[in-house]
């Protein structure tokens, strides 16, 4: 896990600041404490910093030439299956030099081309240069776990693996309003945006080309085919069998490392079942770490314990205090370089800074809900877009009554135009008026929200031949989840942590989505319609059926029913109770001040209103958005001024 910089243009040779390249690449420090290295050729400038985690020698250090100096990698992530692929190219004749799985990518790519990644499983962001052909290809993981931002101008590139190195050596262009306007709405820029109007966030899945000519953007794995396609059902014994094995290779990749490995333990399923499956790996017991406040109902200590307690984890439970949570929120921006998607993440970091003490490399439980449709109330609001057609037919006019006057109470109205607009209803954080509300009129939001609708547009377009709830969780892997990636990524590296996450495995993946719906979101047995037509999804979820049906199976002989079929929860953070103290006086300073006024972007009249009055004490949505405008206030402070 590293961090890399890199300028590179094959039409010319460019002029270039070696002294500010360094500057930019020790920014990057976090994300590699170990080690850093420099390339330089009249056509490209690498930069590498290294966190050890595999062959822990120098001979691993990057960047990595090949002997004859005609190829070059720099390379953030890990290639899980790098020792097999090693034995498959040493039968064809290919000598390596060193254990690392860095060097199995160079020659791979040397040996097979770009197509050698297709045979990669792991998480990875990597620049390769052939100086023969005087090409380069980035490229990013099928899921988006490691970042890659670049800046295209003219035939130079520009890339990083953080916004702040990568301003320092490129022109980042003007803070992005569509960005801010996607933050308040759904916690990221959405894409391939980023905050700056410049700089762009290369896709999941995606890879650029570089040469004298011109640069190529592709798309080398989307699971699109997979999602529209027919679900054969094959039975439900298969899919258990299929997931175990898959579930275990995953997580069994994922513990080979040569520094010390722990797991994030919640006590929830996903946290909790990885953890289940990494004890049957080890003969020592797993460290595992937990966060939550000292206020009842803003933690999960109980059933971490009880998980830890079952697999004698070496187990370690960190209470954070609100003390510290401004301080700690402004330095975590300034290392993100972005506003923070979740109040949340001041834990994670925090939770992260402590487990350091004990190991490198941590195992979390990203991108469960989205594969196995754990977001019950969203997913099973399929069912209630169903009951809003026509065609729907009723058990009694009763029943359609009753439906209509709770559907009325949780949208607001009783028609929408298309699953999409239904969709970004219930997805939107913040309303579109909440957010004419908060913004400058200046600010053209109607031409705005038509382009981030565009996004979801494409996603819908790509699986238009799936069931609803399959077209949800696609545009959750593509959209959403990517966000969830990089928050991990983010309050992980800052701290100097590998985070891994089994349940994206590009296996997994492939296989859950062509799994049919019934088998991720279930009805419980028993459960009659007549029991529940009447109630909207979030009255029906985890009271009429089961999310995450066929992973709870799974998990099912390893945990216990308190951990598999309690109800869902987040990770509670109790910004409304703080907003009665220091905190609002913070938010008054930052969003009130003459620099925030004169920026443009805010509707100072009602920051005013919503700051003197009780709505954000008693409002846990009123105080989401306005904790999103302080970080917003913090970020161009830190990043953009």
């Amino acid at each position: 896990m590293c961090g890399i910089l890199g300028t590179i243009d094959f039409s010319k040779r460019f002029d270039r600041n070696r002294e500010r390249f360094e500057q930019a690449l020790l920014r990057q420090h976090h994300r590699g404490p170990d080690d850093s290295g420099i390339f330089e050729t009249d056509h490209c400038l690498l930069g590498h910093r290294r966190l050890s985690i595999l062959d822990l020698d120098s001979r691993s250090a990057q960047p990595m030439v090949t002997r004859d100096s005609k190829h070059v990698l720099i390379y953030n992530g890990e290639i899980y299956n790098f020792r097999e692929l090693k034995e498959d190219l040493r039968r064809r004749g290919i000598e390596f030099c060193t254990e690392s799985d860095t060097e199995v990518l160079l020659l791979g790519l040397v040996t097979d081309g770009i197509e050698f990644i297709e045979r990669c499983i792991g998480m990875f962001a990597f620049c390769y240069v052939d100086m023969h052909k005087r090409e380069a290809h980035l490229v990013r993981d099928r899921l988006g776990i490691k970042p890659l931002y670049y800046q295209a101008q003219g035939g130079r590139i520009s890339f990083s693996s953080t916004l702040e190195s990568l301003n320092l050596i490129a022109e980042p262009g003007s803070y992005s309003l569509e960005a801010l306007s996607s933050y308040l709405s759904f916690r990221y820029p959405l894409g391939d945006r980023t905050y700056f109007s410049g700089v762009t966030s290369l896709g999941p899945g995606e890879r650029l080309v570089v040469r004298a000519s011109g640069i190529d953007r592709l798309c080398y794995w989307d699971p699109c085919e997979i999602a529209n396609g027919e679900k054969v059902d094959k039975g439900e014994a298969y899919y258990l069998q299929r997931l175990t094995e898959l579930i275990r290779s995953s997580v069994a990749y994922r513990l080979v490392s040569d520094v010390p490995v722990g797991a994030y333990l919640s006590g929830g399923v996903d946290s909790s079942g990885l953890v289940a499956t990494m004890a049957d790996f080890s003969n020592t017991p797993i460290k595992t770490f937990t966060i939550g406040f000292d206020l009842e109902g803003y933690n999960e200590f109980e059933p971490a314990a009880e998980v830890a307690r079952q697999y004698g984890t070496d187990h370690y439970e960190i209470r954070q205090s609100p003390d510290d949570y401004l301080e700690a929120m402004e330095d975590l921006i300034r290392l993100k370089g972005a506003p923070l998607a979740v109040p949340n993440e001041v834990p994670i970091w925090r939770l992260s800074q402590q487990l350091r003490k004990h190991i490198t490399v941590v195992l979390s439980g990203e991108g469960a809900d989205e594969l196995f449709m754990g977001y019950g109330r969203i997913f099973r609001s399929a069912f209630d877009f169903e009951r809003l057609q026509s065609g729907y037919v009723w058990s009694s006019p009763e029943a359609r009554a009753t439906f209509l006057e709770n559907a009325r109470a949780r949208y607001g109205e009783t028609g929408f135009a298309s699953e999409l607009d239904h969709f970004l209803h219930l997805y939107s954080y913040t309303p579109f008026t909440d957010k004419q509300a908060l913004l400058s009129r200046d600010i053209p939001l109607p031409a705005i929200e038509e382009n981030l609708r565009e996004d979801f547009e494409q996603c819908f377009d790509k699986v238009r031949d799936a069931t609803y709830e399959d077209r949800i969780s696609y545009t959750f892997l593509k959209l959403h989840l990517p966000g969830l990636l990089q928050r991990l990524d983010n309050a992980t590296m800052a701290a100097s942590v590998e985070g891994r996450v089994p349940f994206i495995d590009h296996r997994l993946v492939e296989f859950v989505l062509s799994m049919p719906v019934h088998y991720k979101l279930r009805w419980l047995d028993g459960s009659k319609r007549e029991h529940y037509e009447a109630l909207t999804s979030d009255k029906i979820s985890e009271v009429y059926d089961t999310p995450k049906y066929a992973l709870k199976k799974v998990f099912e002989p390893l945990l216990s029913d308190n951990i598999l079929y309690r109800n869902k929860v987040a990770f509670p953070v109790p910004l409304h109770t703080w907003f009665k103290g220091n905190f609002r006086n913070t938010a008054r300073d930052l969003l009130l001040s003459k620099t925030a006024r004169e920026r443009g972007i805010y509707n100072n009249k009602s920051l005013e209103h919503l700051l003197q009055g009780e709505r954000v004490e008693k409002d846990p949505g009123a105080a989401q958005q306005l904790w999103m405008l302080m970080n917003n206030e913090m970020f161009m402070r830190a990043c953009c001024d």
